[in-house]
């Protein structure tokens, strides 16, 4: 399993153990990991780690005291549960669980952007088409934590280009995108964070503003984490492969794109790795309801 730049701490289990022991106080520095966050910690340049003493809890795991310096430099984030069916949803969205095939799903990762997203309209776009994708982009803005959109106004401020196709002898600027009537590309780095994208639409090919309107829109959307289009949600649904003019933002999409952008999950994780964390934090909320579970997130 890859290394991660977070690690869930059961910070219930500290304090817990803390009244039998008294040299808990320095807890700033100390705390506890499970077995398997102690080993990805000792490969890790970003810890001084020193195994300091271990015991075993009631649900039978093995929790390492750690201690180090740089171990409580990062943010922390309380664990946000969520249901089965919701997860489920969740890691078809991100991992294409329930129609990949195996290899393609063990591969597929939590993309996501952390910078702000800097988007430039080409000349090419219909302002009225502007116009509209800056309302979705004033909303995401002010419901989705940790996801910023803004307009710039030149393309070298920029890490979001949208382009139209508009004549037979027209540019097309980004010749990775491969689709002849619309495609995206996105560009991301070893912590699986987005940085760079690119969307197309040739209106030679799609004639219909509205329908123009609705491919960009799907293209968005799906850029903000390399989504997996899914054939058997509801066609009005933007992650839905369903052909559709009058598509709109469900309240299921919205809060899936919400839940990607919490801290209170995993970031950039594999669905093995999405999948362990969520059983480990439930499995000791079942043991103790009043246990309290974080994130911790590094830069």
């Amino acid at each position: 399993m890859r290394l991660l730049s977070f690690f869930l701490i059961f910070f219930s289990v500290l304090l817990s153990f803390a009244q039998e022991r008294n040299d808990l106080s320095a807890a700033h520095a100390n705390s506890y990991v499970k077995y398997a966050s102690y080993k990805a910690m000792l490969k890790s340049d970003r810890f001084t780690v020193d195994s300091i003493g271990f015991f075993i809890d009631k649900n039978k795991d093995t929790l390492i005291r750690v201690s180090g310096n740089n171990f409580t430099k990062g943010v922390r984030v309380a664990y946000e549960e969520k249901d089965s069916v919701f997860l489920n949803r969740y890691k078809a969205l991100v991992f294409n669980a329930t129609h990949g095939n195996a290899n393609d799903v063990k591969k597929a990762r939590m993309r996501y952007w952390k910078d702000e997203i800097k988007v430039y309209f080409d000349s090419t776009v219909p302002s009225k088409t502007v116009r509209e994708m800056k309302k979705v982009f004033k909303l995401l803005d002010k419901e989705v934590d940790s996801l910023k959109i803004k307009t710039v106004n030149r393309r070298n401020q920029s890490n979001y280009f949208i382009y139209f196709v508009n004549r037979p002898d027209a540019i097309d600027w980004d010749k990775r995108i491969t689709g002849k009537s619309d495609g995206g590309f996105l560009s991301w780095n070893g912590k699986q964070q987005i940085y760079n994208t690119s969307i197309k639409i040739n209106s030679q090919m799609i004639f219909n503003e509205e329908e123009q309107l609705m491919t960009l829109k799907k293209h968005f959307f799906w850029s903000l984490g390399f989504f997996y289009i899914q054939p058997n949600k509801e066609c009005e649904s933007f992650f839905s492969s369903c052909v559709y003019v009058d598509k709109v933002l469900t309240e299921e999409d919205l809060a899936l794109i919400k839940y990607h952008y919490s801290y209170g999950i995993c970031k950039g994780t594999d669905m093995e790795t999405f999948e362990e964390q969520h059983k480990s934090a439930q499995k000791s909320k079942r043991g103790n309801s009043k246990s309290e579970h974080y994130f911790i997130h590094y830069n």
